[in-house]
């Protein structure tokens, strides 16, 4: 993979994440020491050989690769250029995987420096494995028994071996390591399973709807490797618990197992310091020879483990992550035999089942005492190959602090790297940590190695405070036996103070889905989700439904630069017909996930929803522009409308999915190169955490507040504007509002009709169907909202204008069941009544009705037969008088500008929207407006540290709409990524001006940059030149 720029530190100590937070390592024996250098070879080619031969000096490995640790076999021979970029067109797709799906001899020599000094203990660790590992030193076998086979299975499980009377102090050193591929689906179009049959390992190895097979299903070395030095006695799992009675006080606990390498007794003292507080403290253990002991130390043994006024560690957007540090040393006979360091976060979460409108318990997480709601995504793969390590998860992970996130959920737990939950420790992302379980058609075929592997995953990631929940299996239950076993295990190794569950999307959430592309309004009116997985059923409604949602997605297409990158020019244009989306399974769109590969992102949907909204494209080039803004209104009205039933119904929304691991046309956020599609800017808009936006539904206009403190005073405004970017007054709104911290209060709603002078006002009904259905939703405004009846005839429904108005003209929009035979009819007093229209052959629809005009206070609906066996259901009803002639019409589109700024008048958050009120998702008008006279200047410049701020103004008396910044290097014109920005595609009014900040790595900027604009449907031009 291209680290596009990423600093990968290659000091031999630093590149071991883990060991590093973990104790002292002396020796890496990863690919990026260049002292090493491993060796892989097919087994089959050694035949006859033993892994005691192989890990000798004599024996020499002729026509080797050059193997990647940690990594995979397949990256090696990718690595080698012996395999063609598999990220590029089908090439992946055309590598013959029974040559990787087979066991491959892993082979390293190593010399001891000069400094190693004798009498000391030797430990080689290997943090990860998949799927089945032997392990061979200098000519011995040192894992299993000299017959065994497939000694340590899995992909999680850490292998720590005693080397001490094997290692060589001068001379040359040998290991060997014999990798064996999963026993499960070893051809590409094998029917046997996968997935489950095959854990504990990737389940996405051979293959999902994101992702390619990949040859020998990521088999190898898929940790690090590396050697540590210590005296007789070890600390192994050391664990920092924290309590906390109140906010003001937290008690801590430490734990660690001793292990006592030597034959003999050791009387061991255990010392301590936690900062910041310098807390010391220190106990003594006595270990017999050959055994392990469990220390713990707690208040009653030491009191400065209570600790005042901690530093809580806060989810992002709640507070800030706070982390302490605890360096733990092990000394026997006054001198040092090992040391360990951890990082841990003082927090205590809670989760409670709370009813929602219908009574239905949604699952509401709690972190230091703050209801928390949760946003945020689904991360499979880190990357397809596992060739994401060290810093470049600080990129991904930053990412998703940037869109304001505070959960990720590791789906079927694809995550082994410990560097993953140092980061979102470090940003504040909560992480739902899966098992390696998902809908299980077939039974884990190695139970115990799945519990082992468990264990040692909870062991191993229970000092993180990022990790808020342990989830047994993805849309289904596990098998009792293991169920039973993960809720055991973690009550005890973790002590319950993260909930364990069973399923993803049941009990207390909201089931699965949808995945494919719906427009804003549709998520505002419905929940929708696949109920197949849901049992019991979730009770689904206009106004319920919404939970605790663990999976919705859509389609995403990248970029056109992105996409350059992997689909060959030939293949460009034009984009596959519907017919070829659904069935062809050979085109390199398809084996990127753009057809049938992905059906359920609906691609045909997907295409058509950007021709039909944005208008037909004449290139690749500029569908992806269009799509761009597909992806962004889609994205934003997904959590858009999960905020606007926050705790009324909705407890948090994880996409599905936010992190891609393949160059693909679905299922994320910014894209495999770190380009931010729109819908990167779409989640980052509506996760802010203080947040004003509007219900495409029912224009409500809400502010959202999702962080710890009540927000006083703050100003809600609305200014519309008509498709020539001229202001439009009488329909904006401006009101103060106050909004509790984790709330959400409505501020107003936007009246797109000011001549309906039924729009607001009281209505009454002789029945309804429930509160989501009453008499008052016919003059919402909304298009989405309807009344409902009673099953039976007649039933009436009118409207209270609150004076006697003069009337011309209703207009009556039904749903489906509509009224056969009704009256209108007027009255001034709601007693006597007057008909003044008749309809016996109602037929539905819209239904415009021009009156005598007539004079009067109410107006009514009397329906005396239903069109249908259901009640009478109306959408809306309209009453028109004389038009004013002062008041200007909005153009059919048109655009939406939000701001919410404080008590001062600072700016908190603002939002855009563009509405066609004639013809609804009809952007087309968009790809008339004239180009607008842009300019770009610097604001700040600090290249030494990446960072800068740039202003795009519109010069111009026209809209600028959409417009995109991106850098490139000036020396190089490549794509400065990944880069983090505070903005993008932002549409400026009339003279209007946006300052954006950008920060990159300082690599990336040297020979300085060039910041390109580009204007939807107009040409890119470049700006600003800066020097570095």
């Amino acid at each position: 993979m291209n680290k596009l720029g990423l600093i990968i530190i290659s000091v031999i100590c630093a590149l071991i994440q883990t060991g590093c937070a973990e104790q002292s390592t002396w020796m890496s024996l990863n690919s990026s020491n260049p002292r090493i250098i491993w060796e892989v070879k097919p087994q089959a080619d050694l035949e006859n050989i033993t892994g005691e031969q192989i890990s000798t000096p004599e024996f020499k490995m002729s026509d080797y690769v050059k193997g990647v640790v940690p990594g995979t076999v397949f990256t090696a021979y990718v690595e080698a250029g012996i395999v063609p970029d598999p990220n590029y067109a089908d090439n992946i797709y055309k590598v013959d995987e029974t040559f990787y799906n087979r066991p491959f001899w892993y082979r390293t020599e190593f010399e001891l420096p000069s400094s190693y000094s004798e009498g000391k203990r030797v430990w080689l660790h290997f943090d990860n494995t998949n799927r089945f590992a032997d392990f061979y030193f200098n000519g011995e076998k040192i894992s299993g028994t000299k017959a065994s086979t497939k000694d340590v299975s899995g992909h999680m499980l850490r292998s720590k071996f005693d080397v001490t009377n094997l290692i060589k102090k001068s001379g040359k050193n040998v290991i060997a390591v014999l990798i064996t591929d999963a026993d499960q689906k070893k051809t590409r179009k094998a029917k046997d399973p996968y997935g489950v049959a095959c854990s504990p390992s990737y389940l996405a190895g051979a293959g999902w709807d994101w992702m390619p097979y990949v040859p020998g299903r990521l088999a190898g070395i898929t940790g690090n490797a590396y050697l540590v030095v210590t005296g007789d006695v070890v600390m192994e799992d050391p664990w920092v618990r924290s309590e906390l009675p109140t906010l003001q006080k937290a008690e801590l606990s430490v734990s660690t197992d001793i292990r006592n390498a030597s034959s003999s007794p050791k009387e061991v003292v255990v010392s301590g310091v936690i900062q910041p507080g310098n807390i010391s403290f220190s106990k003594d253990i006595r270990v017999e020879g050959g055994t392990t002991a469990r220390l713990s130390i707690n208040k009653d043994d030491i009191a400065q483990l209570v600790v005042d006024h901690p530093r809580l560690w806060w989810p992002n957007g709640y507070g800030d992550p706070n982390l302490y540090t605890c360096k733990l040393t092990c000394s026997v006979d006054g001198k040092v035999s090992d040391v360990k360091e951890m990082t841990f976060g003082i927090k205590k979460y809670e989760y409670k089942m709370v009813d929602n409108v219908v009574g239905y318990p949604v699952l509401t997480f709690f972190i230091n005492g703050q209801k928390i709601y949760l946003k945020g995504g689904n991360w499979g793969m880190s990357e397809y190959l596992l060739r994401c390590q060290g810093k470049e998860y600080e990129t991904k992970i930053r990412l998703h602090k940037e869109m304001n996130y505070n959960m990720i959920r590791l789906w079927t737990g694809c995550v082994t790297d410990d560097e993953f939950y140092d980061y979102c420790d470090k940003y504040g992302i909560m992480v739902w940590n899966d098992f390696w379980l998902y809908v299980a058609y077939n039974d884990v075929a190695q139970p115990e190695a799945f519990k082992a592997n468990a264990l040692d995953k909870v062991r191993r990631l229970r000092n993180h405070p990022s990790i808020a929940i342990w989830c047994g299996a993805n849309e289904t239950y596990p098998a009792p036996d293991l169920d039973n076993y993960l809720r055991e295990m973690i009550a005890k190794e973790d002590n319950n103070d993260r909930m364990y569950k069973s399923c993803s999307n049941q009990d207390g959430l909201s089931g699965s889905g949808w995945w494919g592309n719906q427009p804003p309004r549709h998520h505002f009116e419905t929940s929708g989700s696949n109920l197949a997985f849901n049992t019991p059923a979730y009770p689904y409604g206009i106004d319920h439904g919404y939970g605790m949602r663990t999976e919705i997605g859509t389609a995403t297409f990248p970029t056109f630069e992105s996409i350059k990158e992997f689909i060959p020019q030939k293949d460009w244009w034009p984009l596959p017909t519907d017919e070829q989306l659904k069935n062809d399974d050979d085109n390199v769109w398809n084996k990127h996930f753009f057809g049938k590969e992905a059906s359920n992102a609906n691609p045909v949907n997907y295409k058509n929803s950007v021709n039909t909204q944005y208008g037909e494209s004449s290139g690749l080039e500029e569908f992806c522009e269009k799509a761009q803004m597909l992806n962004l209104e889609v994205m934003k009205g997904m959590y858009e409308a999960w905020n606007d039933k926050m705790w009324n119904d909705a407890a948090g929304l994880l996409i599905w999915m936010s992190h891609p691991a393949y160059p693909s046309f679905v299922w994320q956020t910014y894209d495999y190169y770190y380009d931010p599609t729109g819908a990167y800017w779409g989640a980052k808009k509506a996760c802010e955490p203080l947040h004003i936006q509007w219900n495409a539904s029912n224009n409500n206009i809400k502010v959202i507040n999702t962080t710890a403190e009540d927000l006083k005073g703050a100003i809600a405004k609305a200014t519309i504007y008509d498709l020539n970017g001229k202001e439009v007054p009488v329909y904006g709104q401006t009101k103060q509002v106050d909004v509790a911290a984790s709330n959400i209060a409505e501020a107003f709603s936007l009246n797109f009709n000011p001549f309906n002078l039924a729009y607001g006002k009281k209505a009454v009904a002789s029945s309804s169907a429930g509160a989501s259905k009453s008499a008052s939703m016919v003059t919402d405004g909304g298009a989405g909202s309807r009344w409902e009846s009673a099953y039976s005839d007649p039933q009436w429904i009118y409207i209270d204008l609150g004076k006697k108005e003069k009337i011309e003209k209703v207009i009556l929009k039904w749903e489906a069941a509509c009224a056969k035979k009704y009256e209108l009819q007027v009255s001034n007093d709601a007693q006597e009544w007057k008909t003044v229209y008749a309809n016996k052959d109602g037929r539905g629809g819209t239904e415009q009705i021009e009156l005598e005009p007539v004079t009067a206070r109410y107006v009514k609906l009397a329906g005396i037969s239903r069109a249908t066996q259901f009640g009478y259901s109306l959408f809306e009803f309209e009453i028109y008088g004389e038009k004013p002639k002062e008041i200007k019409e909005l153009t059919p589109l048109h655009f939406i500008k939000l701001e919410l700024t404080d008590v001062k008048g600072n700016l908190i958050s603002e939002n855009f929207y563009w509405r066609n009120g004639v013809n609804d998702l009809d952007y087309t008008l968009l790809n008339t407006l004239p180009e607008a006279d842009l300019s770009c200047r610097l604001v700040d410049k600090s290249m030494s540290d990446g960072k800068m701020k740039i202003a795009v103004k519109n010069n111009s008396g026209t809209v600028a709409f959409a417009n995109r910044v991106r850098l490139v290097n000036k020396a190089t014109q490549k794509r400065i990524l990944p880069i983090i920005m505070s903005d993008n595609y932002v549409t400026l009014m009339p003279g209007e001006e946006k300052v954006i900040t950008m920060e990159a790595t300082p690599e990336l900027l040297k020979g300085g940059v060039s910041i390109l604009v580009k204007q939807y449907g107009k040409a890119e031009k470049n700006k600003l030149d800066i020097a570095d």
